[in-house]
């Protein structure tokens, strides 16, 4: 018999809690360092990833044409900041949708792919 890991009525990473404080103040950060526009939809935050992940990608990859120490360990650096800033960042983005926080009422509620 095949038995289920998580049970049925297992709260989702959407419904899991409501934001905290400590989140919504991190969420507010994140947003005010960044045009809003960017961060509106997966997909345009993904491509925000890309550009913050490509200077320290560039650096490490680049190594056999500079060989310098130094910058290979500041690229691997600045790469693993855009990871965990996209960590950090992408679930309570995700979450914040879900509690309809998220995106603000200045900008049009629209699928994020019209074409599908």
């Amino acid at each position: 018999m095949i038995d289920d890991a998580a049970p049925k009525d297992a709260p989702t990473l959407t419904e899991a809690r409501p934001l905290s404080a400590r989140e919504l103040a991190l969420m507010t950060a994140v947003t005010r360092r960044f045009p809003a526009a960017w961060l509106l939809t997966l997909r345009r935050r993904r491509l925000l990833f890309l550009g913050l992940a490509a200077p320290g990608f560039l650096a490490v990859f680049t190594t056999t044409l500079h060989h310098n120490f130094f910058v290979l360990v500041a690229g691997f650096v600045l790469f693993g900041v855009a990871v965990l800033f996209r960590a950090a960042s992408e679930p309570l983005f995700v979450r914040a949708e879900a509690a309809d926080l998220w995106p603000p009422e200045s900008f049009p509620r629209h699928r994020e792919f019209p074409h599908a």
